[in-house]
């Protein structure tokens, strides 16, 4: 396989990793990309402890894919770079904003104690997550992944 990389096209606001097929079942195709810490290009990173990538296998759903693609085949998995944003809203942007909110109503307007009022945050918190969890089914279409063969990751997405 070839040196892993990465490339963030702004004309078409999406991202590319380079990947290999890892299997292929029906309309369902599993690629294993690496992903690398920022400092993973550098040249003194075998010397440093911070340096570090890791594989990540991404499954694309594409009609006829069977016949399109193959096991060990180089190609690069495309994703719009909105999908980020919004798992990153999804994640860390409502906790935030449920901590903030919460806080303030329970320890100013209810006068719950500093212990009580985490208590019952790490309750609505688990019940966010659990949402977030069930309904992983309608995002997975929403969070949706393309595959370019025979591109260089240079070319557009």
């Amino acid at each position: 396989m070839t040196k892993p990389q990465i490339t963030i096209n702004m004309r078409t606001e999406s991202i590319a990793h380079q990947g290999v097929v890892e299997t292929v079942e029906g309309d369902h195709v599993r690629v294993n990309i690496v992903q690398l810490a920022a400092c993973s290009g550098c040249k003194a990173r075998s010397l440093c402890s911070s340096s570090e990538s890791k594989e990540k296998l991404i499954d694309v759903y594409e009609v006829g894919a069977a016949e399109k693609y193959k096991i060990g085949e180089e190609v690069k998995v495309c994703g719009a770079l909105s999908m980020g944003k919004t798992a990153v809203r999804l994640a860390f942007g409502v906790p935030v904003l449920i901590i903030a909110v919460w806080m303030l109503v329970a320890m100013v307007l209810l006068g719950l104690t500093e212990l009580t009022s985490v208590g019952i945050l790490a309750g609505i918190l688990a019940v966010y997550f659990y949402i977030l969890y069930m309904c992983r089914d309608k995002m997975a279409k929403k969070f949706a992944f393309w595959i370019e063969k025979g591109a260089s990751l240079n070319d557009r997405c």
